[in-house]
């Protein structure tokens, strides 16, 4: 999803994501929800701009994994994520482009270790509503292959 905002697009994403949860599906079930809800971003170099193209994605509940109805709208896709080891860092609040450069920063300060992670694209992991006051979230970092 790229649209003119970064909130934009995640907003968009989650939108074409909840309509293949309720029912645009091959099986045209509700396939239920898992969390946390995850947001691929990308930044630049330096960390300082989180591009516009982001991946909103969420785990398919174990029942479907094996066969996971297919989406009728041609810009949903099912992955497989390969096992990985992430770092975590657990924050409350909005997940705006502001509050996402900050968290980068501050996971990166903590884990103080240049090179054990990818550098320029990350995962944000929500796990209560985006309107929720005290949001619980997680900034997640994938560590290099």
């Amino acid at each position: 999803m790229s649209e003119e905002t970064y909130e934009q697009s995640i907003c968009y994403g989650f939108m074409r994501l909840m309509r293949y949860i309720c029912q645009q599906n091959s099986t045209g079930d509700y396939l239920g929800m898992s969390l946390p809800i995850v947001t691929v971003i990308h930044t630049n170099d330096t960390q300082s701009v989180i591009s516009r193209d982001v991946t909103v994605a969420y785990y398919l509940p174990a029942h479907l994994q094996a066969q996971p109805p297919l989406p009728m709208d041609n810009d949903i896709f099912i992955e497989i994520w390969p096992a990985a080891v992430v770092y975590t860092r657990p924050f409350t609040g909005p997940t705006n482009e502001v509050t996402i450069i900050n968290q980068i920063r501050a996971m990166a300060e903590v884990l103080d270790a240049p090179g054990v992670c990818i550098n320029d694209s990350f995962i944000v992991a929500g796990y209560t509503n985006p309107a929720h006051v005290n949001r619980q979230n997680e900034i997640w970092f994938m560590e290099r292959r």
